[in-house]
């Protein structure tokens, strides 16, 4: 691993670490109604647990391997359908994830993009975008 590398990943592990405790020290302060040697004191061991028992994983990284268009869009579907039942369901994305795990929703989207609708409704949308792409000579619309 090359310094830069190993700086991001740093980098990445402390934001993330950060963002899963940030609101559980936000809530510590706000009973005490300050910053005390005891918040700190729980602040820390909320930190020094997350970060103990803290593994990255796909979802905590991004990144992955390139997608064909496809694939692409089947996904992007899929998180679109996705959101929308969750809002239906009147339940956010956040505690989605709380309730169910910080991959719920990746591995969810993974298993509707094996839905036949779903990528039929891909195919039909990539060529419906090629199709629209095949027109713009004749549209002579100036950039």
């Amino acid at each position: 691993m090359t310094e830069a590398e190993a700086k991001a990943l740093n980098q990445c592990w402390a934001e993330n670490i950060g963002n899963n405790v940030r609101k559980a020290i936000k809530e510590l302060v706000e009973a005490a109604g300050e910053v005390t040697t005891s918040v700190t004191k729980a602040a820390q061991r909320l930190v020094t647990d997350k970060d103990k028992n803290y593994e990255f994983t796909l979802a905590s990284v991004g990144g992955g391997a390139r997608l064909d268009p496809l694939e692409k869009e089947a996904r992007s579907l899929a998180r679109s359908w996705i959101s929308a039942q969750l809002k239906e369901m009147g339940i956010t994305q956040k505690k989605y994830l709380e309730d169910n795990g910080e991959e719920a929703i990746e591995i969810k989207i993974a298993e509707l993009c094996e839905h036949p609708e779903i990528k039929v409704a891909a195919e039909e949308a990539l060529a419906a975008r090629a199709k629209l792409a095949a027109k713009a000579p004749a549209m002579k619309i100036a950039l």
